[in-house]
């Protein structure tokens, strides 16, 4: 491929991400107008998870859910946990287990954070059918499988056909 073709395509990649990067600076300018920490948006998620929990919830539990390494989803916890979103309760005199809960103040933080998600995706959309939203979303989940299956070679398997 040489400069022009690559210059005259449109990019979805970069496109998709610039809109990402755009939706997540309107969600932290809108958290930082409630006084929260706009940068706890960047765990924000796993709080929504945890918040959403029926039972008892462990990090062993989220390793297997997320496919995280050990020490990055320990990181994501401690940063929850420094920020008083989320706490580690001793289950059964168990010391070594732990049991995550979320805070009053995570329960606020949680609140907040998907009341101003919603504001935005609201906002995001005006303008635009029922139709177009469901056409880019249908898109979107192909992009991403597509995606999903270059990763995974079958690209290769394609062309042999």
């Amino acid at each position: 491929m040489d400069s022009k073709e690559f210059d005259s395509k449109k990019h979805m990649g970069l496109l998709i991400d610039s809109v990402n990067r755009e939706v997540k600076k309107a969600i932290e300018r809108g958290m930082s107008l409630s006084n929260e920490d706009p940068y706890a948006m960047k765990h924000g998620w796993l709080l929504g998870y945890l918040n959403k929990q029926d039972g008892p919830v462990f990090q062993s539990d989220m390793e297997k859910t997320f496919h995280f390494p050990k020490s990055t989803l320990a990181d994501m916890i401690q940063s929850l946990e420094r920020a008083g979103y989320i706490k580690k309760v001793p289950v059964d005199g168990d010391g070594r287990k732990k049991q995550i809960i979320v805070t009053e103040h995570g329960l606020r933080f949680n609140e907040i954070a998907e009341e101003e998600i919603c504001a935005v995706e609201d906002y995001m959309i005006q303008g635009i059918t029922d139709d177009q939203i469901q056409i880019t979303v249908e898109v979107l989940l192909k992009m991403r499988q597509n995606a999903a299956e270059y990763k995974a070679g079958k690209k290769k398997n394609q062309k042999e056909d």
